[in-house]
């Protein structure tokens, strides 16, 4: 079985034009469908198919900036939101910008939105950095050292925890970010099985495994960890049949080839997946009806397995892939 290559490159073309009515309910985060639209092309080398201008200026209509009248009225609430949902003029200038209630950033959207930007080369020019990193400060719990995704509250868990440190990481800046307190957080995920949960206490699970151990090799702490990397390894492995699974005991799918491989990659011990099963698996999963991967053999592809399962492929050394800068789950820039 091979990758359908260009199906995929049409698959993801064709959303990031119009997304099919089963995204509805996923509206509110649409930058987060467009990450997985914009980093399948790169992934698959063929940005050079989309005019990027639009997509960029999109990005940047989704900033929350300071408030125009005083910067203090919002000053936790900046960084990206999902979508337009709240109705702002698309294109208004910043110094014009005036806070709403309900109208603030979210951690996974500002991430998505910067991971977007520089990998269609944007420099950066129209964040507003500082802004974002004092609204980083505050989601982190000072105690726990978690972060909650925006300011209006929610639980804290390790997706954000990997969101702040990537944004840290992508701004080159880590003033936002108490480091010790991310590995203490980190800690205290870790299960009896050796992976980490998403909260202490809770089941291990691959995905909030990878935004554990990424978020530790970003901060650069890995030694620093106070578990069993040898319990965490073997408990990776066992995750294996054919495909992934996410948690003990639950079916293959097909993203969990990309959360779990890339931890191991991290680690140094992606030698030990059995690639040879684990690919068969994931190309099981194409959809012959207009590309795009699903979580199961014959299932319904969606943009998010579609990204991760070819993220696995090229950690993999599937040729027609660009490499991956793993710890930020992304692409690798195109060599010229």
């Amino acid at each position: 079985m091979t990758l359908d290559r260009e199906a995929h490159v049409l698959f993801f073309l064709r959303h990031l034009r119009k997304l099919p009515e089963p995204y509805a309910g996923q509206d509110h985060h649409r930058v987060v469908l467009l990450f997985f639209c914009v980093h399948g092309l790169a992934i698959l080398g063929e940005l050079d198919r989309i005019d990027k201008k639009p997509i960029i200026d999109w990005v940047y209509s989704l900033q929350v900036h300071p408030d125009r009248r005083d910067k203090t009225i919002n000053a936790l609430d900046c960084g990206f939101r999902g979508s337009p949902w709240m109705g702002n003029l698309f294109g208004q200038k910043p110094k014009e910008y005036e806070s709403t209630t309900y109208d603030v950033a979210h951690i996974a959207s500002t991430y998505a939105a910067l991971a977007i930007l520089r990998t269609l080369g944007d420099n950066f020019g129209r964040v507003n950095k500082q802004a974002i990193l004092g609204s980083l400060r505050k989601l982190q719990n000072p105690v726990t050292g978690g972060f909650v995704a925006s300011s209006l509250g929610t639980e804290e868990d390790l997706r954000f925890v990997f969101c702040a440190c990537a944004i840290s990481h992508m701004l080159n800046d880590w003033s936002g970010v108490d480091r010790d307190g991310v590995v203490r957080y980190v800690n205290a995920c870790v299960t009896y099985e050796g992976g980490l949960g998403m909260n202490p206490g809770l089941e291990a699970q691959g995905g909030v495994t990878f935004c554990g151990i990424a978020s530790i090799v970003l901060c650069g702490r890995l030694a620093q960890v106070n578990f069993s990397l040898q319990k965490l390894v073997h408990w990776l492995v066992f995750r294996q049949q054919h495909g992934f699974q996410g948690r003990t005991n639950k079916d293959p799918d097909s993203c969990y080839a990309f959360w779990n491989g890339a931890t191991l990659q991290m680690l140094g011990f992606h030698n030990l997946v059995d690639i040879t099963t684990c690919r068969a698996f994931i190309l099981s999963c194409q959809f012959p009806h207009g590309g795009g991967i699903a979580k199961f053999p014959n299932s319904f592809p969606d943009v998010m397995h579609a990204y991760y399962s070819l993220a696995w492929l090229s950690i993999a050394g599937e040729r027609g892939l660009l490499s991956l800068e793993t710890k930020l789950q992304v692409p690798l820039p195109k060599k010229a």
